[in-house]
């Protein structure tokens, strides 16, 4: 028999944050190193490590890809 898949659960998807990101120009991905991923993030050309660089597990990187959008949407959003 198949192995089933397991689902990834994300809490808090905050759609207007991840329009307003797109719209800003960021582009946000997970890096995959060995197994397991670090949060990218770049506006413009240059890019940095979200976290500085720490390690996600293959769940947590997608629950970080949110979370980075929302942080973003905020800071924006109260200069």
């Amino acid at each position: 028999m198949a192995k089933l898949k397991k689902r990834i659960i994300i809490k808090n998807c905050n759609y207007d944050a991840m329009l307003f990101c797109f719209r800003k120009g960021f582009r946000i991905y997970p890096k995959m190193f060995g197994s397991k991923f670090k949060i990218f993030y770049v506006l413009g050309t240059g890019g940095q490590y979200y976290m500085n660089g720490k390690l996600f597990t293959r769940e947590e990187s997608w629950q970080a890809v949110w979370d980075l959008y929302e942080k973003i949407y905020k800071h924006y959003k109260t200069k």
